[in-house]
């Protein structure tokens, strides 16, 4: 959803607003359970204001428009480092009503699946879940025979599955491994969104690498 510049500032203004709140208090802060998507609106809006202005040869436009969107990015990075932290923290006790109701639905998701985690590893710590080996144990033939047909595709970096159709010879040149040259706001391709972030090694789609690397936004790494 494209917002106009009334409609920015107040995401800008009111993640601001949220980042004070929440680093003044030990409890977490409820927050909109629209917040994340209004932000990353608000990113998309202003890239591409960027890039119709970069096409227009409006340079000045151009520049002040990605400062806005860095100094949207550092607010957030902020944001999400307090606050996740207390996430995380909160993440090891019960998960009560008052704190559930002060998380938006992405939040609530992480909390569950780290809860989760956390009872899991406690409780393997003292004996209460059976080792790993245990269960290798029990069906030894069919774990080795699942491992023999999923061992060759894996070495194709997880890309093997959705290229499954295609020449093998074709899905080793479609995609590339780069290192990302810096924090990247989210990139939407056919296939799915890209979240990249500073020195992230990722294999992505030749093409779509290509367009970074030409960006300086990332570079090719070959591999020995």
């Amino acid at each position: 959803m494209s917002l106009d510049p009334t409609q920015i500032d107040k995401v800008a203004n009111e993640l601001r607003s949220f980042f004070r709140a929440e680093f003044r208090s030990k409890k977490i802060k409820k927050l909109d359970p629209a917040f994340y998507k209004n932000v990353t609106s608000a990113l998309d809006s202003l890239n591409e204001e960027a890039e119709k202005s970069l096409k227009a040869q409006d340079i000045t436009a151009y520049m002040d428009l990605k400062k806005r969107v860095s100094d949207l990015e550092k607010d957030f990075k902020a944001l999400f480092q307090r606050r996740f932290e207390k996430i995380a923290t909160l993440s090891i006790y019960p998960l009560d009503s008052e704190l559930m109701n002060s998380l938006t639905p992405e939040e609530k998701e992480f909390i569950v699946r780290l809860h989760n985690m956390m009872q899991d590893q406690q409780n393997l710590l003292i004996n209460k879940l059976p080792p790993p080996q245990e269960t290798k144990e029990e069906a030894p033939k069919p774990v080795e025979k699942e491992r023999e047909t999923v061992l060759e595709p894996a070495e194709e970096e997880s890309v093997a599955e959705p290229l499954q159709e295609e020449p093998a010879t074709e899905g080793k040149s479609e995609f590339m491994l780069v290192r990302i040259l810096g924090d990247q706001p989210p990139i939407a391709q056919p296939d799915r969104d890209y979240y990249l972030h500073e020195n992230d090694l990722v294999y992505l789609p030749e093409q779509f690498a290509d367009i970074l690397i030409k960006r300086k936004a990332a570079l090719r790494v070959d591999l020995p």
